[in-house]
């Protein structure tokens, strides 16, 4: 079937935002851990609640039956005592805060008994952990806290690395901190940590940390640079649901000082028991936004800070080095302020899940509380109100006059097939393409029920029909995916389902008052799939990365969709993209398309929709004659068009 469109490369329908195309970067699964974070150990801080034999999950005793281990609460961040920044740091997540000990008592009554066993009488105790992946020719920067009770020799040990064994003598009775340069001659998948003493006595270990070297903050530079190529305008953070969890304070002490947070959600962080190791705080953030070219978006907690925490951490981000949190700032490198000027007053406040205020009347109280006491510290601060899943809840929500806010949040995930072959196999992805549609533009709210889902058209219905305001209002569609993305590896599926999305919003954002958007959320949980060694994107990664020519662009007439095929037409100056969907399971489509220019073109496509499928990136065939482009499309495909214009493309009649 021909699809025949016509492009005026010389019209503008509105500014393309780049803010619709945006990120979140929530502490979820192994978005972080195994994810974005470069550090290779596993609960390296100790969290959570002991093994059988004494030790934290994920590590293994050394010794003999004689030792005894122990996981101690420390009355310092993991071990180190004495921390300056403890000062400004209250004991909610005290329980986090621990340190393992390890004790030999052989020797103690004499070494008799073991020479009788043919034991040695001075014998190894210690920890161990299992499963680190090293990769050959880099280097790695190993590092930890220890304390004994007396002077001890102690071993360390990184099998897989050069060199691998590393000896040290402990003064008794404090604190001390270590670091050592190591290099993997080859790459292996089972490099083992030990940490061991010669007994008698107990050690105790702090943070222990192993990075490689030349990270970025803490960060994979891979994962960074992937990050970069799918396009990164805005970056929300951190959550979610984990921002109910995150105390903004915790991470100013240095990273291997943090204690762990722990989460309130089961399915948060099933991953790592529970607990996050607090690897990225507000510096590491905005550290990683500046790197991405990514504006800042910020979620407060208001499920157990109020008012005086969230006005902190605008200061801490934005006011100068003569206030109190600024000046901290400073003091930590950060001498100018950070500028964030985008804050989002909870997340999912209107569910049930959340703790804090799950009603209208009570969110308003405190959110508004909240948002006086920050716009008091920086007036130049734009606020996003949290969502809710019903009509109630925005109704609720816009009823008063007061307006502390700018945007409404809005968030929508989309179930993923059930069958990936035969008829019902096409029969499912075509619910799943349809789908896109009912979140633009819904199915209405006939008779007052209410629907399987609010569209943006809902809310922005719920928001035209407000009492008088002095402002408008626009909605932050800041978290869209596939439920449950986190779960699985993407498949072209659920690529040319953002693909559609991406599509929309060049399309129907502006039309629908949609200010702010955020996919949630492209590391290990939908864009890009993170190993050991290496790091590619998704399906879904590649659709993102082949739409950054319309960000900033200029929406031009033509953009539309007919029948299986789905367009998008933008322009910078002359230079003209073009992004074409074929959403058909099985079908192959052709397109003509008039607009004048010499064009060149990419083809993402794939054999079938599988699970595990991946697009393959081939060149577009593109056949001009005069003013028309002529293309096929194969079925479920992305194609992306660049070409200069040299003309309008004639009017915008288009039959099938």
């Amino acid at each position: 079937m021909l699809h025949r469109f016509a492009v005026d490369a010389s019209s503008d329908s509105g500014e393309i935002s780049p803010l619709w195309f945006g990120h979140n970067l929530e502490h979820t699964r192994s978005c972080v851990w195994q994810g974005l974070s470069a550090q290779l150990i596993r609960n390296r801080k100790f969290a959570g609640m002991p093994q059988h034999n004494g030790l934290a999950a994920g590590w293994e005793p050394i010794g003999p039956r004689e030792s005894w281990f122990l996981l101690e609460q420390t009355p310092g961040h993991n071990g180190t005592e004495g921390e300056a920044y403890t000062a400004h740091f209250d004991e909610r997540n005290s329980s986090a805060r621990q340190r393992q000990r390890a004790e030999c008592f052989c020797g103690t009554v004499g070494s008799s008994d073991r020479a009788r066993r043919g034991k040695p009488a001075v014998p190894h105790c210690g920890i161990a952990q299992n499963g680190i992946p090293l990769i050959g020719g880099r280097r790695y920067v190993w590092s930890l806290a220890l304390r004994s009770d007396r002077e001890l020799p102690v071993t360390l040990k990184l099998k897989g690395a050069e060199p691998e064994a590393l000896r040290l003598t402990l003064p008794p009775g404090c604190w001390t901190e270590h670091a050592f340069d190591v290099s993997a001659p080859a790459t292996t998948h089972d490099g083992r940590l030990e940490v061991t003493f010669e007994g008698p006595g107990a050690l105790f270990v702090g943070a222990v940390s192993l990075l490689p070297a030349g990270h970025f903050h803490g960060m994979r530079r891979d994962v960074v640079a992937l990050l970069k190529e799918i396009g990164v305008p805005l970056l929300r953070w951190p959550g979610g649901n984990f921002a109910g969890d995150y105390h903004w304070q915790d991470g100013l002490l240095p990273v291997d000082r943090r204690a762990p947070l722990k989460s309130a959600f089961v399915e948060t962080l099933p991953h790592t028991d529970g607990f996050d190791d607090h690897e990225i705080g507000t510096d590491e953030f905005i550290a990683l936004c500046r790197e991405l070219g990514a504006e800042p978006f910020i979620t407060i907690n208001l499920s157990t800070e109020g008012p005086a925490e969230a006005a902190a951490w605008v200061e801490y981000c934005n006011g100068s080095p003569d206030t109190r949190w600024g000046r901290l700032r400073a003091e930590r490198g950060h001498r100018e302020p950070y500028r964030v000027t985008h804050w989002t007053l909870g997340n999912e406040m209107g569910y049930s899940h959340m703790k804090g205020p799950n009603a209208p009347p009570t969110y308003h109280d405190l959110a508004s509380a909240c948002a006086r006491a920050m716009k008091q510290v920086d007036p130049s601060l734009i606020f996003t109100a949290s969502t809710g899943w019903s009509q109630e809840w925005y109704r609720g929500l816009l009823a008063p006059e007061e307006d502390y806010f700018d945007h409404v949040s809005h968030h929508t995930y989309d179930k993923l097939l059930r069958s990936f072959e035969g008829e019902e196999g096409c029969r499912d992805f075509r619910r799943l393409m349809d789908a896109v549609g009912t979140i633009f533009h819904g199915t209405g709210l006939e008779g007052g029920k209410q629907p399987r889902r609010l569209s943006m058209l809902d809310i922005r219905r719920f928001i035209d029909a407000r009492p008088p305001s002095s402002k408008p209002l626009g909605i932050a569609f800041d978290e869209w995916n596939v439920w449950y993305a986190w779960y699985r590896v993407p498949g072209v599926a659920e690529g040319v389902y953002a693909a559609l999305m991406l599509n929309h919003f060049c399309r129907a954002a502006r039309r629908l008052g949609m200010t702010l958007g955020a996919y949630f959320e492209p590391v290990n949980e939908g864009a890009i799939l993170v190993e050991p060694g290496s790091a590619r994107l998704t399906p879904i990664g590649q659709a993102h990365a082949l739409f950054k020519p319309h960000h900033g662009g200029r929406l031009l007439d033509g953009s539309a969709a007919e029948g299986d095929l789905d367009l998008a037409a933008s322009a910078r100056g002359s230079e003209v993209t073009i992004t074409v969907i074929n959403r058909s399971p099985s079908e192959a489509h052709d397109a003509e398309i008039a607009i004048k220019g010499a064009a060149r073109g990419i083809l993402l496509s794939s054999p079938n929709f599988l699970p595990g499928s991946e697009f393959h990136e081939t060149p577009l065939d593109i056949r001009q004659q005069g003013g028309t482009l002529r293309l096929s499309l194969p079925p479920h495909s992305v194609a992306r068009i660049q070409l200069i214009s040299t003309g309008a493309g004639g009017d915008a009649s288009k039959t099938a």
